[in-house]
């Protein structure tokens, strides 16, 4: 038997306007000459996305299934204090391979306001159009217009003057062409701390009403002092890992026996056919003489300096935030505790996880250049 032709967007609204009228599936059908299970189609379709149109059939399998994407979003739900980055470092912890880009699209209509008691178990969505439409989370109402009173948090971007803008934007020109393949050439290193019952500076704005929500607070702890860390990676996995002595900030003599203890043990294990760049920033302690001599007596190729204001161009900082999130959730309680954390966390970083940052290089250079050195969305 042929497929039935389509009913027309006319009649699917009729539909829908008589199942608002309070009239069941059954006195539909019979008043509109159509079968019981087409309207129940419609209805259902409703439902789920909010409009009466045919949805897109064509175009790539999607990454995600309804299953899947149910997964997410109720992790991004359960979990009010995360980023989207963040849930998509969860997504790779557990092994799915999926694109940062696919998991924003997923999320960009997931709304996370508090819930009246009526709806409390129900998503607010945000109204969506075209391809957001195709999302098709299964079960989860969209709505037909934004919800108010949505969370935010200031974004934060390195403040760039036009001369620094201009040497990000000259930096990534010279590195246009360089392909993934390139990148994996590249030992990448940074500084980062971490602080006891950590935000990783991304803690969510509340609503004034939500000041005693638990996920709206955090623990205070009589020790609040950081650790500061040094590590680096490339391609090949994870290199070595400096946890600085308390109150111990890096200068050129530390930076000088880092480079000594750890960089160049990562650099026999990682390539020792001597085909490596290594990458740091331009802190002061990096530029110092004694430095430049150190990389020149030891034969190390470094990359031209890292623009300054420029954390959005380096993979490391993807590192640290997805490290500091498996930290943070072991709740130390002292400094002590953190750096014993820390160090065993490290070495848990997977081989796959780093090439999936460092894949991402050529992108990046790509979307400064487009944006003239200004902040790219990494």
């Amino acid at each position: 038997m042929g497929k039935s032709k389509e009913l027309s967007e006319d009649v699917r609204r009729r539909i829908v306007d008589l199942h608002k009228s309070g009239k069941s599936l059954g006195a539909i059908s019979k008043e509109l000459q159509i079968p019981k299970s087409s309207v129940q189609s419609i209805i259902r379709k409703y439902d789920l996305f909010g409009c009466v149109s045919t949805l897109p059939r064509s175009g790539r399998r999607p990454k995600l299934s309804h299953s899947d994407e149910l997964k997410l979003v109720k992790m991004f739900k359960d979990n009010p204090g995360t980023t989207k980055v963040q849930i998509w470092q969860e997504l790779e912890t557990a092994g799915m391979q999926v694109s940062l880009s696919t998991v924003k699209r997923v999320l960009h209509c997931v709304e996370r306001p508090k819930l009246s008691s009526k709806n409390q178990d129900d998503l607010l969505l945000k109204s969506a159009t075209g391809a957001e439409l195709a999302q098709q989370l299964q079960k989860v109402g969209v709505g037909a217009s934004a919800c108010a009173g949505r969370r935010k948090r200031a974004a934060k971007k390195p403040l760039l003057s036009e001369e620094k803008a201009q040497g990000r934007l000259e930096f990534c020109q010279k590195y246009i062409d360089w392909t993934t393949e390139d990148w994996c050439r590249v030992i990448f290193s940074d500084m980062s701390s971490f602080r006891l019952f950590s935000t990783c500076g991304k803690g969510l704005v509340r609503r004034k009403d939500e000041a005693s929500q638990e996920t709206c607070m955090m623990p205070a702890v009589t020790d609040p002092d950081a650790v500061h860390v040094w590590g680096c990676f490339s391609s090949k996995g994870v290199g070595s890992l400096t946890v600085l002595p308390k109150d111990t900030f890096m200068d050129e003599e530390w930076y000088q026996t880092v480079l000594q203890e750890q960089l160049l043990p990562t650099i026999h294990e990682q390539f020792d056919d001597g085909k490596y760049f290594f990458q740091h920033d331009g802190a002061p302690c990096h530029k110092a003489e004694v430095i430049t001599k150190w990389f020149k007596d030891h034969e190390v190729e470094v990359l031209d300096l890292w623009p300054e204001n420029s954390p959005d161009l380096n993979p490391m900082e993807n590192l640290w935030s997805f490290l500091k999130k498996r930290v943070d959730k072991q709740k130390s309680s002292n400094c002590e505790q953190l750096q014993t954390l820390i160090r065993q966390e490290w070495f848990t970083l997977s081989r796959d996880l780093v090439q999936k940052f460092i894949s991402s290089m050529p992108e990046r250079i790509a979307e400064v250049v487009k944006k003239q050195g200004q902040p790219c969305e990494f």
